[in-house]
């Protein structure tokens, strides 16, 4: 474990050296004056729902379906069904 001892500036924040530069932390605070960084990747809150029930092998699923099936293409189809009208 490598303690080190920081100040924080006047405009409340720390360095924690250029080998962190660009990285996502997550700070949680767990007591006044005590806080935990933890260095790691975070899911955007829009982008959770991937994560939730089996919706990411739902995905896969698709995917993968995708991959082994060519597009058709209907849009002769679509377009005479769009002049009818």
């Amino acid at each position: 474990m490598n303690q080190q001892v920081k100040v924080i500036g006047a405009n409340g924040q720390v360095s924690l050296g250029k080998e962190f530069a660009g990285k996502m932390v997550l700070i949680d605070q767990v007591d006044e004056g005590t806080w935990i960084i933890k260095s790691g990747e975070f899911i955007p809150d829009s982008e959770k729902w991937i994560y939730q029930d089996n919706n990411l092998s739902k995905l896969e699923k698709a995917i993968d379906w995708a991959d082994k099936n060519e597009p058709i293409d209907n849009f002769d189809r679509i377009a005479k069904r769009i002049t009818k009208k």
